[in-house]
């Protein structure tokens, strides 16, 4: 199960940039995840809540786009989901000669989260979650790769 990994990654990112923009708490991560990549969004989100434990992630809601994997035929333009990467042949004119477009994404799109500030401008409830009425501050990381292409 490589979801371990790749959730590790994801923590080992948010850290940095939590910490580069002061964020105390992280409450939610967006991923991109390409159709055509061996990650299993369900597998990842298991591995996550483990990864985080102990972290300023922990507790975070990770939220997952799912990009279906498309590509492009030279020969006659036309655009065509794939399924398999292996065998990219246009359903409309039959030629191999294809550009995958996308599908093989993994990538963290943004990271929010509170600072310290943030949380004692709103007060503090007992379980130590912001009343309501706070504004979470986000930093954003666009496109970041958590791991290379599959």
């Amino acid at each position: 199960m490589h979801e371990l990994s790749v959730a590790q990654r994801i923590i080992e990112i948010t850290q940095e940039q939590a910490a580069k923009a002061g964020l105390t708490r992280v409450t939610a991560i967006k991923l991109r995840i390409g159709g055509l990549t061996t990650v299993v969004p369900e597998a990842l989100n298991f591995c996550f809540s483990f990864a985080a434990e102990g972290t300023p992630a922990a507790g975070a809601e990770l939220v997952i786009e799912e990009i279906p994997a498309e590509a492009k035929c030279n020969a006659c333009g036309k655009v065509f989901p794939v399924t398999e990467a292996y065998f990219l042949v246009c359903p409309s004119c039959s030629s191999p000669d294809t550009t995958l477009l996308r599908g093989q994404e993994l990538d963290l799109m943004s990271i929010e989260g509170e600072t310290d500030e943030d949380r004692g401008a709103a007060g503090q409830t007992p379980a130590g979650q912001t009343s309501a009425g706070a504004a979470p501050k986000t930093n954003t990381a666009k496109n970041k790769t958590i791991r290379g292409r599959t």
